[in-house]
């Protein structure tokens, strides 16, 4: 699943991610703290945070699925012009 960065803002210590940048979702999972995380390609995914607790993964709701929609209706779009 391809998803695109809407919040890069106090990420933990050694996050990478950025914001408006389309990412692939490697795993998606619910941490300890009931909150669904994705592990993504290319980027750090584990780490310690300020605190020293460890962190794995990113949120969800730092990212919008958006993508496929995106390219849905564009390929609507593209038939409707041609058609």
């Amino acid at each position: 699943m391809k998803v695109i960065c809407i919040n890069d803002k106090m990420l933990p210590i050694g996050a990478n991610i950025k914001k408006d940048k389309e990412y692939e979702v490697i795993e998606k999972f619910i941490n300890s703290y009931d909150e669904v995380v994705y592990i993504i390609g290319g980027a750090v995914n584990s780490g310690r945070t300020r605190f020293g607790l460890p962190w794995e993964g990113y949120k969800a709701t730092r990212f919008t699925n958006q993508t496929d929609e995106v390219e849905e209706l564009v390929e609507e779009m593209i038939e409707e012009l041609l058609g």
